[in-house]
């Protein structure tokens, strides 16, 4: 009898085993209620001055000037601040715009 007992209590635990299986299983998820989180558009500010770091180097102030773009024909025109100075290199070539 000893050996029925164990292959009984194998099987309630086998059973047992593939139930907890099927229940986990099932809980896959999909079905959330949940609003979509809408993220808000980023406002960047529009440039006013020219700032002190494009005169660091002839490459950042022809950085800056390409940053800029050419299709804005409406904004104010840029101020400058009068310890801005712009770098120079006599030894670089021409760089195209």
């Amino acid at each position: 009898m000893k050996h029925i007992r164990s292959r009984t209590a194998s099987g309630v635990a086998a059973a047992a085993l593939l139930g907890a299986a099927a229940l986990l299983s099932a809980c896959g998820g999909g079905s959330t209620t949940d609003a979509p989180v809408i993220v808000p558009p980023v406002v960047v500010p529009p440039i006013t001055a020219v700032p002190d770091s494009a005169g660091l180097s002839v490459s950042s102030l022809i950085a800056f000037l390409l940053s800029l773009g050419t299709g804005d024909e409406t904004s104010e025109p840029l101020t400058i601040s009068s310890t801005f100075s712009a770098a120079t290199d006599d030894t670089a070539e021409p760089t195209p715009l």
